[in-house]
C-alpha cells in the first residue's frame, strides 16, 4: 500500500513505516510529535483510488523524528561564456524527518 500526498507543494510517494525528509513550514494540523496530512492525492492498495484533485476523507498520520535539520549542501554555479564571469554558491535546506504511520484510505 501507498499513497502520494501534497505537502507545501511537493508530491511525494509514501509508503507506511518509511521515513522521508519534508520541508514543512509551520504545520498547522501539528500535535504532540504528530502531524496529519489530508491532501491525498492518490492510494494504491487492492485497487488504486486517484482524486479529484484530492480524496475527500482519506489523510497520512505521520509522526516527526527530527523537526528541523539540514539537508545535504547543493551547489549552485553560474556562468556566463566568454565573459570571465563564474560564480559559486552553496546551500543547505532546513528539512523535517518525518515516519509514516498509517494510511486511511476514504471511509465511504
Amino acid at each position: 500500500m501507498f499513497a502520494i500526498i501534497s505537502i507545501n507543494g511537493n508530491q511525494h510517494k509514501v509508503f507506511p513505516d518509511k521515513q522521508y525528509k519534508v520541508e514543512l513550514k509551520e504545520p498547522e494540523n501539528f500535535k504532540d510529535g504528530k502531524i496529519v496530512f489530508d491532501q491525498v492525492l492518490l492510494i494504491s492498495d487492492e485497487k488504486t483510488v486517484v482524486g479529484t484533485p484530492i480524496i475527500k476523507g482519506a489523510s497520512v498520520e505521520a509522526e516527526i523524528v527530527e523537526p528541523a535539520v539540514k539537508d545535504d549542501k547543493v551547489l549552485v554555479f553560474k556562468f556566463h561564456a566568454k565573459k570571465r564571469y563564474k560564480r559559486t554558491r552553496g546551500h543547505r535546506q532546513v528539512v523535517s524527518l518525518i515516519k509514516i504511520v498509517k494510511i486511511n484510505p476514504n471511509e465511504k
